[in-house]
């Protein structure tokens, strides 16, 4: 991967700063006049830009929000609308998947806050504002607000059940922080002089350190930061989870092999927990309707999918897929 290096200095012309990447004579700009911010919001892009500038414009929808910066962490490097507010700056990260999308962006990030959001993800026009009440008003290092599948994601039984698997126990209708599950980023927020050092490696940051804070209890509820998932895979989800399942499972070869022996014995019965976790959710409609019969069909279906992934990537690596959760 070719990862951009940042730098902060003089533009030229003396009346701007500039953080950014430079390759090929390209800068990421900012307006020195603008106040040091609060939030930088990181906004990982893997898709086409049509289909990802909701998003952002969700972003720029901001009100009553305190200082805030919005980092585009743009794997495609497509031809992107011009974008004027001095917000927005873009990072280029060519060919990255969404896990090293997010290390750029905590290393460039200059807010005391980082908040996680996701190309296919609709910021409610209060998002910005409610993280810094949020943290504010509790001391837990990271805050998990609620994630609702948006009504465009809930017609098909297979989105309704990606939804389910994504955020079971962090969705509208429940969030549990007790259950044995990996926090899912999307939605998390957190204080970033908490991390010991910003040079985390891809993946660490969700597979090890979000894991630790919830066993530690570090990790806290913000109930009205409420963010809209609206992702239609369609056919394509069993292979979206099958390498996001892979992702994992590759996180497993680099530890103890202690470790790596209890997890290959706990494999077997990963379905079982893959399905108690995310039942609730699916009988309780999270997931935008009344579950069908195909809801609970494409649930099974995408936990297959990630159980074999996960045993793939324990075997042979993460693969070269970028398309994962």
């Amino acid at each position: 991967m070719n990862v951009l290096r940042t730098r902060t200095g003089s533009d030229d012309s003396g009346d701007e700063r500039w953080h950014g990447l430079t390759k090929k004579g390209n800068r990421c700009r900012y307006h020195a006049a603008l106040p040091a911010p609060l939030i930088s919001v990181l906004l990982p892009v893997t898709l086409p830009w049509s289909d990802a500038a909701a998003s952002l414009a969700s972003l720029l929808a901001q009100v009553d929000a305190p200082p805030f910066e919005i980092l585009v962490l743009d794997a495609n490097r497509d031809t992107i609308p011009p974008v004027a507010d001095p917000r927005v700056r873009w990072i280029y990260v060519p060919n990255a998947n969404t896990f090293q999308l997010r290390v750029a962006g905590i290393a460039a990030a200059r807010g005391s806050i980082i908040a996680v959001t996701e190309d296919h993800c609709i910021a409610s026009p209060n998002w910005v504002a409610e993280i810094a009440k949020a943290h504010a008003a509790d001391r837990s290092i990271a805050l998990l607000g609620p994630t609702a599948n948006h009504p465009d994601a809930a017609i098909a039984a297979i989105d309704r059940a990606n939804f389910i698997l994504t955020f079971a126990g962090q969705n509208a209708k429940r969030i549990d922080l007790n259950v044995r599950a990996l926090p899912v980023p999307t939605n998390l927020s957190f204080k970033l002089d908490a991390l010991a050092t910003r040079d985390v490696t891809p993946a660490d940051l969700e597979y090890r350190w979000f894991q630790e804070l919830r066993k530690a209890g570090q990790i806290g509820i913000a109930r009205s930061v409420v963010l809209q998932h609206n992702q239609s895979l369609g056919a394509t989800a069993p292979a979206v989870h099958l390498a996001s399942g892979r992702s994992f499972g590759a996180s497993v070869r680099i530890a103890p092999w202690r470790h790596q022996l209890q997890w290959w014995a706990s494999l077997p019965l990963l379905p079982t927990r893959l399905l108690r976790l995310t039942l609730p959710d699916l009988v309780s409609g999270a997931g935008g309707v009344r579950a069908s019969f195909a809801d609970f069909l494409c649930l099974g279906l995408l936990i297959a999918a990630n159980v074999c992934g996960q045993a793939m990537g324990a075997i042979a690596g993460p693969g070269s897929s970028r398309r994962r959760l």
